[in-house]
């Protein structure tokens, strides 16, 4: 990878299952490294993917949980893919449809031959849900590199912070991820975010 700059992101593509996703290919023709952002419903995801990006409401946010219904691919710089997918636990939408997102995210996870990394997302002020674990042990067990990204990080303290990366970190009994504290609202994470992003990326290509 040459460059990874993030001066151009564009929307490809949704998809609902391995058919209909993009094929992800570079200039070279080859398939671009692809990132998946996971996380349970309202933890942020497309707003923090508007922040990284840099755009204003390429990804659509809502107020209400489970905005996110389809598997949504963006491509930057010619140089990666992001994919994110729908919010797990709660969400206001049909209990049918709910159903039907485990499936798909579990097909695309399992499958995507280069599907490089998760961005794992976790609301600061809450400890992870059942969801949560299932999610973080299954991908752990597929071996995917992850990244885990703590949300909304200027609704508590400094020290409320710490204290609550300390318990999720035990919850998961894993110490040793690269880990970002975000905050839209208050422009932090960011800088973070890429450079773990970046050497992720880089260290593959190696």
């Amino acid at each position: 990878m040459k460059k990874f700059v993030f001066k151009e992101t564009r929307f490809l593509t949704s998809a609902i299952d391995q058919k209909g996703c993009p094929k992800g290919l570079g200039p070279d023709g080859k398939p671009l490294p692809e990132i998946a952002v996971a996380g349970r419903s309202n933890v942020g995801k497309s707003s923090l993917l508007n922040h990284l990006f840099g755009v204003q409401n390429l990804v659509k946010t809502s107020q209400k949980p489970g905005k996110t219904r389809l598997l949504n691919f963006f491509k930057v710089d010619d140089d990666v893919i992001f994919c994110d997918l729908p919010g797990y636990g709660f969400a206001n939408v049909k209990q049918q449809m709910l159903k039907s997102w485990g499936p798909m995210i579990e097909n695309y996870i399992e499958n995507r031959s280069h599907l490089k990394a998760v961005l794992m997302l976790l609301d600061i002020r809450r400890t992870p849900s059942e969801q949560d674990l299932i999610f973080f042990n299954w991908v752990n067990h597929l071996k995917i590199p992850m990244i885990l990204v703590f949300t909304k990080i200027d609704k508590l303290s400094k020290n409320a912070v710490s204290a609550s990366v300390k318990k999720n970190l035990a919850k998961l009994e894993r110490n040793d991820l690269p880990k970002v504290l975000y905050s839209v609202l208050k422009n932090q994470g960011r800088k973070e975010l890429l450079y773990e992003i970046k050497a992720l990326l880089h260290a593959d290509d190696e």
